[in-house]
């Protein structure tokens, strides 16, 4: 059976956004086994991407570089599981890089016996997001099936098993909740991405004033259990702290149910916008406007557009300091009213 390898680096929000793009790899090759060269997070917390593809049909299999780079003993461990996999071709999935980093990766696909790279940033439009001419730019997604040159729309088809519907709705059997909630996940990976405990207390305290019957669930990692628990304290409503308890995939299947996600730009976020859930989200000014937009048309954007940072011209990232405070709490709270009130009347 012949097989290609797909390079992709990144946690939960990298695998989502990249589903359009291994759709299209698995229509080009329907006879390939599809395996991922990917990174263990950097962060220890941080969910790999084998978390959310697994069970989906997009991929088959694994291999790991190691957390950091790691010495060459881990290194040459990857390099030997590529050389028996023996690849057709490596599909580059992963954000632009630095020149030094790009060398790097090439000197590594050589050692692996790879000659065929099919949408390696070597040439500079591949390694740049477009404007749009909207005052956003091009999407993650949109790029990667770009540099790939799939032709066809994003089509994210994706699957979840019978067993992870049944947990999930197990989870939600017997909670007071279930028939109507939000929700909400305070993951942030990065402080300037990080919006602060007082601008969500006025948030969540506004809304549940307005609907004191309304449901919480909080997804995310273990290690934002105890901060998550100290935000729901504002919530009137039957609140269900997940953070840590639910696997990636069965989080986004909370999603199926919810009126809407609420939170930050993250994992989360788009686990629950994979499932159809609106979002409401808070950015910070760290990517273009757009890049790292969750996917569909009902979703409520806050993003701190009168940020000047600057943007580097080789990768596209802004860095802008903490431009996220300068998203007022009042829009965000009328934007889940708004939200609310419209899922009511349907």
């Amino acid at each position: 059976m012949t097989s290609v390898l797909i390079f992709r680096r990144g946690s939960i929000g990298d695998a989502i956004v990249s589903i359009p793009a291994l759709n299209a790899i698995a229509h080009a090759h329907p006879g390939a086994e599809r395996w991922i060269l990917t990174n263990k997070p950097v962060m220890e917390t941080a969910a790999a991407i084998e978390d959310v593809l697994k069970n989906s049909m997009l991929v088959q299999g694994y291999i790991n570089l190691p957390r950091g780079g790691g010495g060459w003993p881990q290194l040459k461990a990857a390099i030997d599981q590529v050389r028996a996999l023996k690849p057709d071709c490596l599909y580059y999935l992963s954000e632009p890089s630095g020149i030094l980093a790009r060398l790097k990766e090439r000197a590594f696909f050589r050692l692996c016996g790879l000659r065929t790279v099919i949408g390696a940033p070597d040439a500079a439009d591949t390694a740049r997001y477009r404007p749009l001419g909207t005052g956003l730019w091009e999407s993650e997604t949109d790029r990667l099936l770009r540099v790939i040159g799939a032709a066809e729309s994003p089509d994210w088809t994706f699957a979840f098993t019978p067993p992870e519907r049944q947990e999930a709705d197990a989870v939600l059997a017997d909670w007071a909740g279930r028939e109507r909630y939000i929700l909400f996940s305070l993951g942030a990976k990065l402080p300037d991405k990080d919006w602060g405990d007082s601008n969500w207390l006025r948030v969540l305290d506004q809304v549940s004033a307005a609907y004191p019957t309304l449901g919480l669930v909080a997804i995310g990692a273990q290690d934002e259990s105890a901060r998550t628990q100290r935000m729901l304290a504002a919530w009137r409503g039957p609140i269900l702290n997940l953070c840590g308890r639910t696997a990636p995939r069965i989080s986004a299947l909370m999603g199926t149910r919810a009126a809407f996600y609420l939170g930050h730009d993250s994992g989360p976020m788009h686990l629950a916008a994979l499932v159809g859930c609106p979002c409401v989200a808070i950015f910070s000014a760290r990517a273009k406007p757009g890049v790292w937009f969750p996917r569909g048309d009902r979703n409520r954007i806050f993003y701190p557009w009168d940020a000047e940072p600057t943007v580097p011209a080789r990768t596209g990232f802004r860095v802008a300091g903490n431009s996220i405070a300068a998203i007022a709490p009042e829009p965000v709270v009328a934007a889940c009213l708004e939200l609310l009130a419209t899922s009511a009347s349907t």
